[in-house]
């Protein structure tokens, strides 16, 4: 089962936050300048505001336009160009105006942090198509986890009928999303400088669904394990598993029979969180784990893995959300 956002815990501290921030920002001013708002303690928030503010521009100039004009002309168009250009340079912002666009980046950025999907899917919802330009535009002021936005620019573009499907063009791209999540220990840092940040709070993991894996990991029996193997399994990090003899294993997955893949079964956000929170932000790591798991021909070897070489060195915490959600997708993928 997937981690819930806790979206009152979200809301609470975008409120606290921004509410903070406003109090710094307007000391002594009236207004903010786009420098001003570039120079945000956290920089993804005050891009996405400029995003926002440039995103208002261009669904007012959509309304500027007249049926007794042509405003597709190459001079007009150019004209309009140089206008932004002029605006961009002149932004200016109240505070009455700044609090609703601080509050909505402050949320984004928090999302595009602890749950990517949530982001990208806002970008798509209610929308009949999707335009390249848009994408492209949104692009330049996302920095946190951005592979997904490429993914849909580039899927775009090989096939334009997927702009007429937003979401289907969505799926795509995050099925096909393979680089590492940004590691975000420096964003939460930074937010923590006005108000302390704790990603835990804003994840609510379905736990009644989750079995007690710690009474599983307690009632296990290693008898037949080998002393000498487990020793080597003192090692490095994933030393068992990156061995020639774990990769031929993994090599004959590709012709395995199982029902159930765990790729298949995981979500954009399940990826990131694991990746981040128990592969030490290595993709590589993340995907042998994976492929041997995919490999095991029953649930009591693939909980003896993760036992020997994660829980047992305290590598892991069984009690952590983390591994109760990857080790709830293993009990899927065998019990159903």
């Amino acid at each position: 089962m997937e981690s819930k956002l806790n979206l009152q815990a979200i809301d609470t501290y975008v409120e606290s936050y921004s509410n903070k921030l406003s109090e710094e920002l307007f000391q002594g001013k009236e207004s903010l300048t786009g420098d001003d708002i570039l120079k945000l303690p956290v920089n993804q928030v005050g891009l996405l505001i400029i995003n926002n503010i440039f995103q208002s521009w261009n669904e007012e100039a959509e309304k500027l336009k007249s049926p007794y004009f042509d405003y597709e002309n190459a001079e007009v168009q150019a004209e309009l160009k140089k206008l932004m250009n002029l605006l961009s340079k002149n932004i200016l912002v109240s505070r009455s105006d700044f609090g609703p666009l601080l509050k909505k980046a402050v949320l984004d950025t928090i999302l595009l942090m602890i749950s990517p999907y949530s982001f990208y899917k806002s970008l798509v919802e209610g929308k009949d198509r999707i335009s390249i330009s848009y994408m492209e535009s949104v692009a330049k002021f996302v920095k946190i986890n951005r592979q997904c936005l490429g993914k849909m620019i580039e899927k775009g573009k090989e096939s334009p009928g997927l702009l007429e499907l937003p979401g289907e063009l969505l799926n795509l791209a995050l099925g096909t999303v393979d680089s590492t999540p940004e590691n975000i220990e420096g964003y939460v840092k930074q937010f923590s400088e006005i108000e302390p940040f704790n990603e835990e709070s804003f994840i609510i993991a379905d736990r009644e669904s989750h079995p007690a894996y710690e009474e599983k990991v307690a009632a296990m029996s290693y008898e037949d394990e080998d002393e000498e193997e487990e020793e080597k399994s003192e090692g490095t990090l994933n030393d068992s598993f990156i061995s020639e003899s774990y990769e031929s294993v993994a090599d004959e997955l590709k012709n395995s029979q199982k029902t159930n893949s765990l790729k298949s079964m995981l979500s954009i956000n399940q990826k990131f969180m694991f990746i981040n929170d128990l592969f030490n932000d290595s993709q590589e790591d993340f995907s042998k784990v994976l492929d041997f798991l995919e490999t095991c021909e029953s649930k009591e070897v693939a909980t003896s893995f993760i036992h020997n070489n994660y829980l047992k060195h305290n590598i892991w915490k069984a009690n952590a959300p983390q591994v109760k959600e990857f080790m709830a997708l293993l009990d899927k993928k065998f019990d159903s």
